[in-house]
């Protein structure tokens, strides 16, 4: 007995610790995580969350369905498929669905984490704000952010937040509790999180994938004035885009208490109304014949940034978003999450493949995660082209 109570202090203590030095959010992220069987956070944690509502449009915009007989599956990608939980896949040709099959218990209802896909929403939202003259992405950031003028932000650009070339050293693993990501997926108040970070040199030249990035372009965007991100999100895109269901956006507070968007991931939204996102950017930024967004801003998401600048020669990335090419050396865009949602945006053939799932291999094809090329493959035989 008297050693089960000093277990009990030991592990009281610990808890006490955490919530003093601002680690509590441990606790819950154990909950969402060990106790339901994953080593991180996955794709149907929503019930975890404050959301804000992005509603379904008030004209939905169906999408046509004849769908296609030729099976998108060899055997390896069925095993795939199986290894890594697919839950969803769609593929799209114009604007008509030409497969589309969920495992899992999901359908064309279910909801789920776009994780980092997400990033690329909120590149689209600072080009809606750029389009009404709001800001330019050459601007200095610290215009927004007062806390970035000087060596703090070393003239720090909108555009390099986009690129991800801040040389801010926010840190981008997941598998420490206590690293930068851990800390903005479940704790409070993240925008004190952020408030500390500063350029360490002169930016623009190295590309470093941090989510960090991301959240700077979010304060960016509320620093407007304008309205929240999901606002900018549910009147630029959500409404006139037809979105059939409601999309939900996961918050660091409740929304009452006005709660920041976790715009890196925790975005959730149906298959079918992510593919909306693909149409958008085949369209060059076109929906039904009304500019959403910009032909030029649209064309930059996804002009690799070796095209853009002399200062940094990746051309695997645009704006927030990840870029490739098939074997037949047609260009393709992929708004990519954490355990492989996929968005996958082929312009030349107005194809768009998304896929959902609760994990994905940890390989890479060049500098892309070599599922991307999986998924796309799949989406290539069921439309009838060439990889």
């Amino acid at each position: 007995m008297r050693r089960l109570r000093i277990i009990v202090a030991i592990v009281l203590s610990f808890v006490v610790l955490s919530f003093i030095t601002n680690h509590g959010y441990i606790w819950s992220g154990i909950q969402e995580t060990y106790f339901r069987g994953w080593k991180n956070s996955n794709i149907d944690d929503i019930e975890f969350r404050e959301l804000r509502t992005i509603a379904a449009s008030e004209s939905p915009q169906p999408w046509a369905k004849a769908v296609n007989d030729v099976n998108p599956f060899t055997s390896d990608d069925e095993r795939w498929n199986e290894a890594n939980q697919t839950s969803s896949l769609l593929i799209i040709q114009g604007d008509t669905i030409r497969y589309e099959q969920y495992w899992k218990g999901h359908d064309e209802h279910t909801v789920t984490n776009s994780f980092s896909a997400c990033k690329s929403i909120v590149a689209l939202a600072i080009g809606l704000a750029a389009d009404q003259g709001l800001l330019d992405v050459q601007d200095p950031v610290e215009q927004y952010l007062p806390r970035f003028a000087g060596d703090v932000g070393r003239g720090l650009t909108i555009q390099e937040l986009l690129q991800m070339r801040s040389h801010i050293p926010f840190g981008e693993g997941y598998s420490s509790p206590f690293g930068f990501m851990a800390k903005a997926y479940y704790r409070e108040d993240i925008r004190s999180l952020v408030e500390p970070y500063a350029v360490t040199d002169q930016p623009g030249i190295r590309w470093r994938y941090q989510g960090g990035n991301t959240m700077l372009l979010e304060e960016i965007l509320a620093s407007l004035g304008k309205g929240a991100l999901s606002d900018w999100v549910e009147q630029g895109f959500w409404q006139p885009m037809g979105a059939e269901d409601n999309a939900f956006w996961g918050l660091d507070a409740p929304d009452e208490e006005g709660g920041v968007e976790r715009c890196f991931a925790q975005f959730y939204a149906t298959t079918r109304d992510y593919a909306r996102f693909g149409k958008l950017l085949n369209q060059g930024g076109q929906w039904g014949g009304r500019q959403l967004l910009s032909e030029n801003f649209t064309k930059a998401v996804v002009t690799p940034i070796a095209e853009m600048t002399e200062a940094c020669d990746v051309e695997h990335y645009g704006y927030q978003i990840w870029l490739g090419k098939t074997e037949a050396g047609r260009a393709f865009s992929c708004m990519e999450g954490l355990r492989g949602q996929m968005i996958i945006s082929v312009p030349e053939l107005n194809l768009i493949v998304v896929r959902t799932g609760y994990n994905k291999e940890a390989l890479k094809k060049g500098a892309l995660p070599s599922d991307i090329y999986r998924v796309l493959e799949m989406g290539l035989r069921n439309a009838g082209f060439e990889r």
